[in-house]
């Protein structure tokens, strides 16, 4: 896994610079949609437990802006991953600006698959946590850091399907849980090794910039650059990562020749 890290940073340093000029323009239309959106939508609100039955099924202020943002983030993020996923599989350069064409829709429905699928034991957890711990915040709280592994540890043991879907070959999920078998702990050690230095960066500064430029009008939406780029940062350290494991589990198996004409 070591040896798969640091592997995984000296492809993603080592291609930088087509990073940039690739996922650039997209980074500052995401940035100016979602100050729009904020400036027109103003904060998200959270929902009213205690509300009727038929205003609990209403959207909180704002809440469609974010889900209309969030998918379009999730389409500049498939994109980048299906083209890293390519670079590392197919040698494949980084298109100067990433397409989101029909195979980054097939990317990011799969993986919206994958999350849906990792958020089954984190309701477990969650309503363990709820039952043996008496309900409240306390509880849920309790129950965060080992629903954010039990999450992370499903996407790892379906992660094929994913590399697959960016080449274009087939893998249920049945399959990818099949071929991670035994393997699991170990991808998650390395995922979360490889994600560990970009999460504590960004919520180090997160914490700086959320209290210390609250106040000034032009810097208030850096909180709100600085998770973006974090997301796109860890989309693609994930793609190259997944794809290095990939092939190493496929090693071995009959698959598919990996070139263009796939």
């Amino acid at each position: 896994m070591q040896d798969i890290v640091r592997e995984c940073w000296t492809f993603f340093l080592d291609r930088r610079r087509a990073l940039v000029q690739g996922t650039g323009l997209w980074f500052v239309l995401l940035l100016l949609v979602a100050v729009v959106v904020r400036g027109l939508a103003g904060p998200v609100g959270l929902p009213d437990p205690e509300a009727p039955g038929d205003a609990a099924m209403i959207l909180p202020p704002g809440m469609g802006s974010l889900i209309v943002l969030k998918l379009v983030e999730a389409l500049v993020l498939a994109a980048a991953s299906v083209a890293l996923h390519r670079s590392v599989l197919l040698s494949e350069p980084l298109p100067p600006l990433l397409p989101i064409d029909g195979r980054s829709v097939r990317y990011a429905l799969r993986m919206l698959g994958v999350l849906l699928a990792s958020m089954l034991p984190v309701m477990v957890i969650v309503l363990l946590a709820i039952v043996l711990g008496g309900g409240g915040l306390a509880s849920i709280q309790l129950a965060i850091l080992p629903s954010m592994f039990a999450m992370l540890l499903v996407i790892c043991r379906l992660h094929p399907v994913l590399p697959a879907a960016a080449l274009d070959l087939k893998c249920s999920f049945s399959q990818a849980w099949e071929q991670t078998r035994s393997q699991g702990f170990r991808l998650l050690l390395g995922a979360i090794i490889l994600l560990a230095p970009v999460m504590i960066a960004s919520t180090l500064l997160l914490l700086v910039l959320g209290n210390g430029f609250a106040g000034v009008p032009i810097l208030r939406n850096l909180p709100q650059a600085l998770a973006l780029l974090t997301d796109l940062l860890e989309a693609c350290l994930l793609a190259i990562y997944f794809s290095l494991t990939w092939r190493r589990l496929s090693q071995g198996q009959q698959r598919p020749a990996l070139n263009t004409s796939v």
